[in-house]
């Protein structure tokens, strides 16, 4: 995860390799970057995906990222803001 200098935002990604596919390591590394923005009061957390990537898709659905094209081909944009 990388922020910019005032915290406004923060983009995240993670890669797992195909052997620790299916362990649950995308929930826990996006739940820790999670709680490390918090810490940081980050106001937006960004990251890129794409459309197939149906697991990462469910990880920020069920986080209340939003999803959106970036019609760039098959890229998607999640995105999820902090409120005070």
């Amino acid at each position: 995860m990388i922020a910019d200098p005032d915290h406004e935002s923060a983009e995240y990604a993670v890669l797992i390799t195909d052997e620790w596919q299916n362990k649950g390591l995308g929930s826990i590394l996006t739940d820790y970057c999670l709680e490390i923005a918090g810490k940081w009061k980050v106001k937006q957390v960004t990251a890129e995906t794409t459309n197939d990537n149906i697991r990462m898709l469910s990880v920020f659905r069920h986080r209340d990222f939003d999803i959106k094209p970036t019609g760039e081909g098959s890229l998607v944009e999640v995105r999820k803001d902090f409120t005070s």
